[in-house]
């Protein structure tokens, strides 16, 4: 296992990611790498076993082309992702020539390095594996255990879920084999690179995300910011938004007028939220403003005063170093990937896990010391240029490319 021996500058690169179905920071990350690669010379397709535009970053797929590895039949499965992407593992063999003239494939999370494995096989195309975490189906995290695990959106008892079950042995030796047999294998993190080699007993490269947009802001300033809180998670109920709501009820008695600003396309556990946020008589401080376009995005990063990462068990976190980037503080979890982004008291807040009345406190420090607020505000776009600049992501993505095999 190793990088990518070729002597050429310029690559012909698949990537391949399990899917496009909603708007989620690993479908982004892949997005801006093939762009990121492509501004580097490269030659970059991305392969997937659905899509869905209306769902998955809409404006941003306007422009982008994206391939599946199978016909979509659309008139079949509508609705019925899991379909697809269970007919692209099992099919991966068959149509594995498509990519024999590709120098190398980029394999995002499985089941992309299981596909990436038999392109291998058959025809000797290297591959690195990219990955966010475990594969969660066999390697669940503790708050998958708590809130359940849903598998291209079904629930545990659809039939997808329960052919998954039946068959788990044999996806354990696939999710082995596929990643063991990697060129290279990739972390989204120093957190998730610790967690993939205690796993899967192979060493691993920590490659962090990183920011697209312009680091900085001239609204570092507690006082040029307005008055909300910010959340921007995926709704899904291992997010956990219900402490995001928990704080807003705490601040709003010391600091009147602030809001909870929530982004993101709605789901079933939205309307879970909605009812917390209605007991704790919040619902007209509570503001549901849907998928938003990066633009938008990016101003509401600017303007809000605090960002909260409610998430308990995350790999790592776009929006914290999205957040940090443009000086907005992060109150986030003493836990997982948040521990490898931000350092307490200097570029963020961390909490203890998983006090909601410390959570609280730590927003209101923030809110309550206006010297300490700024102090974050600066300090935090800093640690992102450091350690986190998309460029420095890309860059080190494309030095796998070009690394000598050395036990070949």
């Amino acid at each position: 296992m190793g990088g990518i021996r070729k002597k050429v500058s310029k690559f012909n690169i698949a990537i391949f990611h399990l899917a496009f179905i909603y708007s989620g920071g690993g479908e982004k990350l892949v997005l801006q790498e093939a762009e990121g690669l492509k501004n580097l010379g490269h030659n970059v397709r991305i392969f997937t076993s659905v899509v869905n535009r209306k769902h998955c970053f809409p404006d941003l797929l306007k422009k982008i082309h994206i391939e599946t590895f199978l016909p979509q039949f659309r008139y079949l499965v509508e609705k019925h992702e899991s379909t697809l992407i269970l007919l692209s593992c099992a099919l991966a063999p068959f149509f594995a020539f498509r990519f024999r003239n590709f120098d190398v494939i980029i394999a995002a999370n499985q089941p992309s390095p299981w596909i990436a494995y038999w392109v291998n096989k058959l025809f000797a195309v290297p591959y690195i594996s990219y990955l966010a975490q475990p594969t969660r189906i066999l390697h669940p995290r503790t708050i998958d255990k708590k809130t359940g695990l849903k598998f291209a959106g079904k629930t545990s008892s659809s039939f997808s879920a329960r052919l998954v079950e039946k068959v788990k042995p044999f996806i354990k030796w696939a999710d082995e084999v596929s990643i063991r047999n990697s060129d290279s294998i990739l972390a989204n993190g120093n957190y998730i690179k610790s967690v993939l080699e205690n796993v899967y007993r192979v060493p691993v490269t920590s490659c962090p995300a990183g920011v697209q947009h312009q680091i900085g802001n001239n609204k570092s300033k507690i006082a040029k910011r307005k008055r909300y809180l910010l959340i921007t998670n995926r709704h899904y109920a291992q997010k956990r938004f219900e402490y995001g709501l928990f704080t807003l009820a705490y601040i709003i008695h010391k600091h009147p007028g602030f809001r909870l600003i929530i982004t993101g396309e709605e789901t079933d556990y939205t309307r879970t939220v909605r009812a917390v946020a209605t007991q704790l008589g919040l619902s007209d401080s509570v503001d549901f403003v849907g998928y938003v376009n990066e633009a938008k995005l990016a101003k509401l990063y600017k303007e809000a005063t605090v960002y909260l990462y409610t998430a308990p068990e995350e790999d790592f976190g776009m929006g914290i170093i999205e957040a940090m980037a443009v000086g907005t503080p992060v109150v986030a979890w003493n836990n997982a990937g948040p521990t490898g982004i931000i350092k307490h008291n200097v570029t963020g807040l961390l909490t203890r896990p998983f006090d909601a009345a410390d959570f609280s406190r730590q927003v209101e420090r923030l809110l309550s010391n206006t010297s300490f607020y700024n102090k974050i505000s600066k300090s935090a776009p800093q640690s992102i240029k450091k350690d986190f600049s998309f460029k420095s992501h890309v860059n080190l993505l494309a030095k796998q490319l070009t690394m000598n095999d050395k036990q070949n």
